[in-house]
This record gives structure tokens, C-alpha cells and sequence, in this order.
């Protein structure tokens, strides 16, 4: 099924903002099947460490929280399930999915920008904890 026009334009407008913020990183696969919708941008770490994180686009958007995983990793990414103390939900298609923001606290006004940048942040955690064994709360707290 199509998305509306409501969401279509909601949808370029996030295109835009994503190509400004991250150029020529963003891949949109199944763009016009509502449902199907995934964004998915390669990331470079601090460590320059390459990670491509995958977001899904509910069929309701922007009502909905999207669902974030890492899809791509260096090395095989742990299996957490679900952890408040490193900020994981589980898996999605076989990857690790990474809590952005509380489901009760999303609300229409939020990008898929600001989702992908809460992301980053999580991965640069990510490695902190590879490389100090602290958790991944130790250098997140509680993300909004």
C-alpha cells in the first residue's frame, strides 16, 4: 500500500534533512510501499569504525516510533535482548535493536535525523564499552 500524501511529504521532507546531514550515506530501500519503508546510513565512529544503522518506517508514521538497529558492524554485534543498562530491545531481522527514544515519549514532531544521530551517540557508547568493559549506561544515561 502507498503512503498518503500527508506522510509522502512528511517523507521528502526527512530525505532532505537527511541528505544535508549525512551526504551521500543514506539509502532508501522500499521507499513508496508504506510498511516496508527502511532507512539505513553508514556511520563512521570516532574510532573509524564503519556501522550502518537501519530504521524502520512504521506504517503509520510519524505517529509511531520507528524501530533502530544495527545492521551492519564491524564484527558480529552481541545479542543483548532486551537490557536497560546498554540500551537494547531485542532484534529485528536478525540485528540488534537499540532503544532512541522512550515509545511514550515520541510524538510527530521528532526526525528521523535526531533518531539517527541517537544512534551514533549509542555506537560511540558501543565501543567505550568494548574498550573499558563499563556499560553502555555509564557513558548514556537515560536518552530521552
Amino acid at each position: 500500500m502507498p503512503w498518503i500524501p500527508t506522510q509522502q511529504y512528511r517523507l521528502a521532507v526527512e530525505k532532505e534533512i537527511l541528505e544535508r546531514y549525512f551526504p551521500g550515506k543514506v539509502q532508501w530501500i522500499d521507499p513508496t510501499v508504506s510498511g516496508k519503508t527502511r532507512i539505513e546510513i553508514e556511520m563512521t565512529s570516532n574510532s573509524n569504525q564503519i556501522y550502518r544503522l537501519r530504521a524502520y518506517v512504521p506504517p503509520d508514521y510519524p505517529n509511531s516510533l520507528p524501530d533502530l538497529v544495527v545492521a551492519g558492524s564491524p564484527k558480529p554485534m552481541p545479542n543483548w535482548g532486551i537490557s536497560d543498562t546498554k540500551h537494547t530491545l531485542g532484534t529485528r531481522d536478525g540485528c540488534l535493536k537499540i532503544c532512541h527514544y522512550y515509545s511514550k515519549r515520541w510524538n510527530p514532531e521528532h526526525t528521523f535525523y535526531e533518531i539517527f544521530v541517537k544512534g551514533r551517540v549509542w555506537l560511540e557508547a558501543y565501543e567505550g564499552h568494548l574498550k573499558t568493559g563499563k556499560n553502555l549506561d555509564f557513558y548514556l544515561g537515560h536518552m530521552q
